[in-house]
C-alpha cells in the first residue's frame, strides 16, 4: 500500500482502548487497508477491500436506490462482509436532517454514521447505539479536495485516516481509498465512514455538476433569446 499518495510522512496514530461494541475484531497494531471501487458494478456501489498484504479483507456489496431496507424507506443502501459473514447493512436514512446513515445486523441498529450539520470543514460522526450518549466513538474530519481524513476517538486522539488516491481524482475512474487503523481500531467501522463520505461526495459533486450545467444552459438560452427578442 501506498500512504505516501496522500501522506508523505505516513499517519501519526495512537493505540485505543477496544471499543465494546465492534462490528468486526478490532486491530491488534498498526494496520492499513485498500478500500477499491469495482470497475463493472451494477449498482455503482461495490467495492472490496484489500489488508497490507493484499488479502481480502471485506467485500461490500451495493444496492443503489433500493426503496425499502431493514430501517423502512430508504434510499442507498451497502452491505459489508468479512470472510462471507455479514457486519451490516449500510442504509442512509430518508429522512434527516443531514446526510445519515443507520448500520443493521440481524435486524438490529447497531451503529450510526452521521454528518455535522454546522462544520467548517465537512465532519461525520460514527456511533455504536448501544453506547450512544451524544458522544461519538469516532469523529472523522478533512476534505477530498485535500485528499484526506482524520478519524479521531472519544480524546481528541488520531486513531486512524482516510485517504484518497491521487490517480482516482480523474473523473469517470473507479474510486481507491487508503486507511490506516491504529491499534485498537474496528476496521468495520472506519471503512463504513469511508464509504459514506464517498457516498456523500459523490452527491455533492454531481449537484454542483448539474448546478454548473444548468447555470450553462440558462445563459446560453438567454444570449440568444436577447438579441431575437
Amino acid at each position: 500500500m501506498v500512504f505516501s499518495d496522500f501522506n508523505p510522512l505516513g499517519p501519526r496514530l495512537k493505540a485505543q482502548t477496544p471499543p465494546k461494541y465492534a462490528l468486526t475484531t478490532p486491530t491488534t497494531s498498526t494496520r492499513g487497508y485498500s478500500v477499491r471501487e469495482k470497475l463493472l458494478s451494477i449498482s455503482g456501489e461495490d467495492f472490496y477491500v484489500e489488508n497490507e498484504g493484499g488479502g481480502r479483507a471485506f467485500d461490500i456489496v451495493g444496492s443503489n436506490k433500493v426503496p425499502f431496507g431493514v430501517g423502512g424507506f430508504i434510499l442507498d443502501k451497502m452491505e459489508l462482509k468479512a470472510d462471507g459473514r455479514l457486519c451490516g447493512s449500510i442504509e442512509r436514512r430518508a429522512v434527516a436532517m443531514a446526510t445519515a446513515y443507520d448500520i443493521y445486523l440481524k435486524g438490529d441498529c447497531i451503529a450510526k454514521v452521521e454528518k455535522d450539520i454546522v462544520s467548517l470543514t465537512p465532519s461525520y460522526k460514527f456511533f455504536y447505539e448501544q453506547e450512544n450518549n451524544g458522544n461519538p466513538c469516532y469523529r472523522a474530519s478533512g476534505s477530498f479536495s485535500e485528499r484526506k481524513y482524520d478519524i479521531y476517538a472519544r480524546d481528541g486522539s488520531e486513531v486512524a485516516t482516510i485517504g484518497r488516491q491521487l490517480l482516482e481524482l480523474m473523473p469517470d475512474k473507479a474510486d481507491t481509498y487508503h486507511i490506516k487503523c491504529a491499534a485498537g481500531v474496528d476496521p468495520a467501522a472506519i471503512v463504513a465512514l469511508a464509504l459514506v463520505i464517498d457516498e456523500d461526495n459523490d452527491e455533492s459533486d454531481a449537484a454542483r455538476d448539474a448546478k454548473k450545467e444548468s447555470s450553462g444552459d440558462e445563459g446560453l438560452f438567454t444570449f440568444f433569446k436577447g438579441p431575437l427578442g
